[in-house]
This record gives structure tokens, sequence and C-alpha cells, in this order.
């Protein structure tokens, strides 16, 4: 089906306006339909053909209401400053969230109209569905540059090792200001190669043995436990700091003046994208002569003092999972080291083991960071500032809003850190549930990260080693809530998050 405007009504529009905000029926029609969301663009030729008829816009809404969806095969794209005609797949069009700018504009509509702006369909932030993270929005925006990095893949057919993976490594080495740079499949095997590699490097075998003990926190995603088990090591589980959600450096002394001869390493988890107090424990590791590897899956681009984290330890391992601060289009990742005996190896490793995959020298993985991947992370990398001081601008608006609540805010004393709000967690006491089931009602998603601590999963039982009463981790598991952070969430809609906790708390 195809639409199209009355010469005077579109005139009157585009003259008025950027921005078209449809009526309430139009949009109650759209709302309804939830996850996906149709929206007409009209086709240029048939534009040009309709454009001096006088079709009526409640018809049109009449047409629309009556309609379960429209596939059309034109959309009008901005390209270096000029209107050109861009063919989809029809589906294409299946997968448009609310607020999609739909361009209709050309040098014809130029002509007729005698006007250089075009058309924008929008809906107020108030009345869109609230993603927790707004991937498509990313995509929406960027979609020419992502696209073009994906087909020039496709085009060389160099999916494996292309290119493309060797420019993101050294550009991440740039970046970073690191040495080497390896790329991964994923987070998960970025960690499990990086323990690897130091035990075929600095112990002289291939995995680590299970009276071989690494401290980590028990508050965190499970491929931190796993990678350790995976390795050939013992986790041992320390609690964190109560404000930072941390490792507690305090407690792991504790537990090194008494059993201090088994540990080999320390594994701190920069969580939610803020660092772990970098300079207790690199100072702990240098006292007690052990290896450091940070987990930096959820603080990419975050510093400590004047360093990136990942690069203050014997290594650092990333995640570009999709919702992370920089993240691909599937799993990916890599490791960092100063170590080119480390890196060596880890090459190795992702390569089944060898510099030769038909002579390896290591038990290895298929650990590759794939091409497709690579080239989508070279064309986002440029934005990760923007979008992590975006990310810290939403901070700023919640804590400002929230700071009279009951809600334990974000840590805000003064850590020589740079936080890049991975996640913006608040720690609701007993609400938790209560505001966590008010917030779905009112259309706002929520997440609770991490509902169970390591220790008491099934996985780590009579596999780990937690000495201490974990009270800390066990009270955030129950206390924590996650609200919709991300660079592409708008201002309005941080606010109205943050309106409706305070209502919460003051009804």
């Amino acid at each position: 089906m195809h639409i199209s405007f009355s010469y005077s009504l579109l005139k009157e529009l585009v003259q008025d306006s950027k921005t078209i905000e449809w009526g309430p029926k139009l949009r109650d029609a759209i709302l309804k339909r939830k996850d996906h969301i149709w929206f007409p663009a009209i086709p240029v030729q048939d534009l040009l053909t309709e454009i001096l008829k006088d079709n009526s816009l409640p018809s049109w809404l009449e047409s629309l209401l009556s309609q379960s969806h429209f596939f059309t095969p034109s959309l009008l794209s901005l390209q270096k400053g000029k209107y050109a005609e861009e063919n989809w797949r029809e589906d294409f069009f299946s997968h448009v969230p609310k607020g999609f700018l739909i361009e209709k504009a050309s040098s014809n509509l130029e002509r007729h109209l005698g006007v250089k702006e075009y058309l924008q369909i929008s809906f107020p932030a108030s009345e869109k569905a609230l993603p927790f993270l707004d991937l498509q929005e990313e995509y929406l925006q960027h979609f020419e540059e992502w696209n073009r990095a994906v087909q020039e893949v496709f085009t060389s057919c160099h999916f494996i090792l292309g290119p493309q993976v060797s420019e993101l490594e050294k550009r991440l080495c740039q970046y970073l200001d690191i040495s080497y740079a390896i790329g991964t499949s994923s987070g998960t095997e970025a960690l499990v190669i990086a323990l690897r590699s130091l035990a075929i490097v600095k112990k002289g075998k291939e995995f680590w043995d299970s009276e071989d003990l690494i401290i980590t926190t028990p508050f965190t995603f499970t491929a931190t436990g796993d990678a350790i088990l995976r390795a050939g090591a013992t986790p041992v589980f320390l609690d964190i700091d109560e404000k930072t959600y941390n490792l507690c450096p305090q407690q792991v002394e504790d537990f090194l003046k008494k059993e201090g001869k088994k540990v080999v390493a320390l594994l701190p988890v920069h969580l939610y994208g803020l660092s772990a107090p970098m300079d207790d424990l690199m100072n702990i590791a240098q006292k007690y002569n052990l290896f450091v590897v940070e987990d930096v899956a959820q603080a990419f681009g975050g510093k400590w003092k004047d360093k990136f984290l990942g690069t203050l330890g014997d290594l650092g391992c990333f995640s570009f999972f999709p919702s992370k601060n920089l993240g691909g289009a599937g799993d990916g990742g890599m490791v960092v080291t100063h170590d080119k005996e480390l890196a060596d190896v880890a090459r190795m490793l992702i390569r089944h083991g060898g510099k030769d995959k038909y002579n390896v020298d290591h038990v290895g993985y298929n650990g590759r960071l794939d091409t497709l991947q690579a080239s989508l992370l070279l064309a986002k990398l440029p934005y990760i500032d923007h979008w992590n001081e975006r990310r810290r601008n939403h901070a700023h608006i919640y804590h400002q809003k929230l700071v009279s609540t009951p809600l334990r805010l974000p840590s805000n004393h003064k850590l020589p850190a740079q936080h890049v709000f991975h996640q913006y967690t608040v720690q609701a006491g007993e609400w938790r549930n209560q505001l966590q089931a008010y917030l779905k009602e009112k259309g706002i998603p929520t997440m609770v990260y991490y509902p169970v601590p390591l220790h008491k999963m099934k996985v780590f039982q009579n596999r780990s080693f937690a000495p201490y009463p974990l009270k800390n981790a066990e009270k955030a598991c129950q206390e924590v809530l996650s609200l919709p952070i991300g660079p592409f969430q708008q201002e309005e809609q941080t606010l109205q998050i943050a309106e409706e906790i305070c209502d919460f708390f003051s009804s």
C-alpha cells in the first residue's frame, strides 16, 4: 500500500514544522503494536504522481489503522548533503522502532514545493516504549556506516582474520596506550586465554593446578569465575566494598597473610564501569608477587588516574558483547598486555594453540575475533568517548534527581577513577522488588545485576573457596537495581524515570 499526501497538506507540513506530531488515534494504534512498529515511507515515483491529488489526512489515518503493516520498496536518505533514493529489502520496515526518521525529500520535491526541508515522523518521549538499552536507535542513527562496514567484509569475503582484525588490534593499542592486543571470540574466552597464557609463560605448564588460587569477586557475571576453573585454578571469592561493589583490598590482604603462598593471581572486575581500587590491589600484588588480570568487560574507556583500565595489570580482558559500551553485533573480546611473550602465547591459543595450525604447540581454542565484528567495532570506536560522556551525563541527571530518595546511589566519593557507567545501579534495600514492579507497570524496564553471587551457584560448589562471610555481596544481590542508561537515551527519558522513582517513594 502506498501513501500519498495532497499538495496543500504536504506543503503546509513541510513549511510549518520539521517534526510532525501525529494525533492520539494514530499514536495509540502504533503503540499497541508493542515490539514491532511499521511506518510507511513514500516511494518517490508514487509521491510525484500523487502529490497534487486531494487526499485527506483522515482517510490516510483510517487506512493506516485498518492495516497491520506496510511494506514499501524505497526510502529517501541524506547522503553527503544530497537526497537519494535507497532501495531496501521489504522486511526492513518490519523492524523499524518508534521515532524512526523517515526522510521524504529530494530535488524533485524541492522543485515542486520550493523548499529544502524534509519531513520527520516522531513521537513524544513520554509516549515511546522505553528500552533498557536502545541498540536499535544506535543502528538507525549510524546505519549507513554500520552497513558499509559489514558490506566491505562481504565484498572481500575475508571472514576469518581479515585485515579489519589486525587494524582493530592496532587501533586499540593506540587508544589504550598498550603494546599488544589480541582479538578473541568473546570476553569469556579473553579471560581464559589470559589466564592460560600466564600459566604457560610464568608457570611453564599448560594449565594452572587446582592448588593454585586466584582471588576474585563473587559479585560478577559467572564468566569471571568460570574462566578460572577452565584455566585449571581454583577461584577464591572475597567480599566487595559496599559502596563501589568492587573487590575489597583489605579482605584480600587479610587472606594473603594466611594463605599467601597458594595464591598466584588477582582477578579484579571493574564492575558497572567503575574501576576497582587499583593502587591498593597493585601494591598488594607486588608485595605478594602475584599476577593481575583485569576483567574490563563493563568498563571500556574507563580510567584509574591517567591510565586506561586493562593496562595496569599483567593482562586486561575486554568484552564486545552487544550491550557493552563498545559492543559488536554478536560476541567478541580482546586481550591486551605489555608483555610480548604473553601476547605471542595468547595469539597462538586463539588459533588452536600454534603458529602453524597443522602443527600446534599448546592446547588451544577456536577463539578468534571474526572479521565482521572487527569491522563493525572499527566503525564504532571513534564514537566511544562521546558515548561514555553521554552515559555520564545521564548518571548526573539521575544523581541530581534521586539524591533525596532512600536509594543508595552509585559511589560519588572521590576516587581517582573515571566512571563510564555501563550500568547505573542503585541499592534499593527492602523496596527493590516493589520498585521494580512499579516501574514495570509504568513501562520502565530495569535489571538486577546480579541476583545470585558466584559462591552460591551450583557450578562453584566444591570447586571454589570462600574463606570469609560474603555479607556485602549477598546483600547487594538482594538489593541492587539497574536503571536504563545509554548514549542514545534522551535526557527527557532519564528525567521521566527519575520522576517515577520519586513518585514511588512519595506515595
